[in-house]
């Protein structure tokens, strides 16, 4: 896997992620961050390859990424419904391309 990259999101809830590289897997996490820089619980992983169709995942709420093209990919949620919220956290990294399994319990 690749290193990992951050971007803070200020008034809007949407994330554009450039300069990648063609035919990769990418993992995205979002979490909401409030006025303290207290960072909130991540939503779940959601990998995508740098050249496949959309795809979406809920929490946070809604995240979604989708292909601009095979450089370039762009990461949509819903607002979190909280005045607390003040920005938004992006994580992504290169990725196997395997889907992970998450275990409850």
């Amino acid at each position: 896997t690749g290193e990992t990259q951050m971007a803070l999101v200020q008034n809007s809830q949407m994330f554009t992620a450039s300069g990648l590289t063609p035919n990769t897997a990418y993992s995205f996490q979002v979490a909401a961050v409030n006025s303290d820089d207290d960072v909130g619980p991540y939503s779940s992983p959601l990998e995508i390859n740098s050249n496949t169709v959309s795809l979406t995942i809920d929490i946070v709420r809604n995240v979604k990424v989708g292909v601009l093209n095979e450089t370039a990919v762009v990461v949509l949620w819903d607002a979190v419904q909280s005045d607390e919220v003040s920005k938004y956290t992006v994580y992504y990294s290169q990725s196997s391309g395997k889907k992970r399994q998450q275990n409850d319990g």
